[in-house]
């Protein structure tokens, strides 16, 4: 199987995936280059007479990391097992799951909440269980990714989860039933009922259908005016890209340009057509919000837009990220990611590691950019940069630290306990896992309320 892609590694997915074809490769050993005959002599000296016996697939894998590290190019990849297997997640939207939401607590990985309807409720699993074991494996004193990778598997196979639950270990065993990931969400703004916000987060295989659903869900609130939100979308798949942008421009308009490698074929322009929205058209005023992370099929959705239909883009530069890859399966468990052809914007330019340039740059406050907090709890007399980030979270919060500088000195600690007491927490001065969820989530209110890219979107459509 092999599927096209524009990138794919910018927080995950950055690029985008065509339809699958079949290839079928054959290898004539004639046609085998004179210096492959040296991997082959390799190969045999260290089958043969390393001190350790190593595994052909082992040495086979190797190899073939080796070939594609040489590359020199970040979104060329041999992927294998789990790394396989979450492409295929990014790029579907959707996995095999049991219908349940995790969290990470001082005290382990415990669910967070259970979908209606979902394998995980059916089978007795409810919030607040923490997770002991997941197929006989002890799950205690794992991170909340390993823990969700063991739950998570192929559609319709069995998966036995230990919980504890008020002191008490119970089992429950369940079929993994395909769980969607929506990439699209939709609101009204709340200072203006005309604005439909559409926050697009991967172009997925169901994203353009979702795309359509979420407009129609807004015209029939009043919407009649839109912000599409790319901020953070690495892209995704290549189709969904062409449909959603078609959705905005004229019938042939330019989408896109791809231009594959020398002596491969002429490039191919891509234009709006009913070929690829179906006659749905979103002739709404819009304007679009980019940033750093906005990459590949954000990136050419933006160019698109503003090129072909003169839609203003706000925000930040965008990744810069202009090539296309393929995904060609390479056995059950392996696949090759690998860069086949550039892409180039409506008016020939390739944007790669140039980005996009906003027609109006805004961006959010400061402190939306405060590393992220990966440890479950902090106490005095830590030092570390997750220390230094809840300083920062705390001052703005409009808590007062002395001195930022990742020690979690008398300050601080005195900082964390007004911080608790003013929000009911047991005033300590630990910043356990509670505390911190609440800082994250009081700063995460406040850079939505101060979001300044959002506020110019919202004025230019007024």
């Amino acid at each position: 199987m092999l599927l096209t892609v524009v990138g794919l590694g910018v927080g995950g997915a950055a690029g985008y995936i065509a339809k699958p074809t079949t290839q079928t490769v054959t290898i004539d050993s004639k046609s085998i280059p004179e210096n492959f005959q040296k991997v082959l002599q390799v190969y045999s000296t260290i089958k043969n007479n390393y001190v350790t016996p190593s595994a052909t697939k082992k040495l086979a894998d190797g190899a073939i990391t080796g070939m594609v590290n040489s590359l020199d190019d970040p979104f060329s990849n041999y992927l294998q097992n789990t790394d396989a297997t979450s492409l295929n997640t990014q790029i579907s939207g959707s996995f095999g799951g049991i219908g349940a939401t995790m969290m990470q607590t001082s005290d382990g990985v415990k669910v967070d909440s259970v979908n209606s309807g979902s394998a995980a409720q059916k089978a007795g699993i409810k919030a607040g269980d923490k997770i002991v074991k997941v197929n006989g494996k002890s799950m205690v004193k794992k991170d909340i990714n390993k823990v969700v990778a063991k739950v998570r598997g192929k559609i319709g196979t069995t998966v036995t989860i230990v919980v504890d639950r008020s002191g008490k270990q119970l089992s429950f065993t369940m079929k993994r039933a395909k769980v969607s990931m929506p990439s699209v969400s939709g609101k009204i703004d709340s200072s203006n009922k005309q604005i439909g916000i559409i926050t697009f987060t991967t172009f997925t295989e169901t994203s353009a259908q979702q795309i359509k659903k979420t407009v129609k869900k807004l015209r029939s609130k009043g919407a009649k005016k839109f912000v599409l939100d790319l901020r953070g979308n690495p892209g995704g798949v290549l189709d969904q890209a062409l449909a959603i942008d078609s959705m905005f421009l004229k019938d042939g308009q330019t989408i896109v340009k791809l231009q594959p490698r020398k002596g491969k074929g002429e490039t191919e322009v891509y234009k709006a057509g009913a070929k690829y929205d179906n006659g749905f058209k979103i002739t709404e005023p819009t304007v679009v919000l980019i940033d750093g992370n906005s990459a590949s099929a954000a990136e050419i959705t933006a160019a698109a837009l503003n090129q072909s239909a003169g839609i203003k883009l706000i925000g930040t530069k965008s990744y810069g990220k202009g090539t296309v890859q393929t995904v060609a399966q390479i056995s059950n468990t392996s696949e090759l990611k690998l860069t086949i052809a550039k892409w180039l914007t409506p008016d020939g330019s390739w944007i790669h590691h140039k980005g996009i340039k906003p027609t109006i740059t805004e961006d959010y406050p400061s402190y939306a950019y405060i590393k992220a907090i990966s440890a479950t709890s902090l106490q005095p007399n830590q030092v570390s940069t997750d220390v230094k980030s809840m300083q920062k979270m705390l001052v703005a919060l409009g808590y007062k630290v002395q001195t930022v500088n990742g020690y979690y000195g008398s300050d601080t600690s005195a900082a964390v306990k007004q911080f608790q007491s003013k929000n009911g927490l047991s005033a300590t001065g630990t910043a356990d896992a509670k505390t911190l969820a609440k800082m994250e989530m009081q700063l995460s209110t406040k850079i939505g309320d101060n979001d300044n890219a959002m506020k110019k979107a919202e004025a230019e459509l007024k």
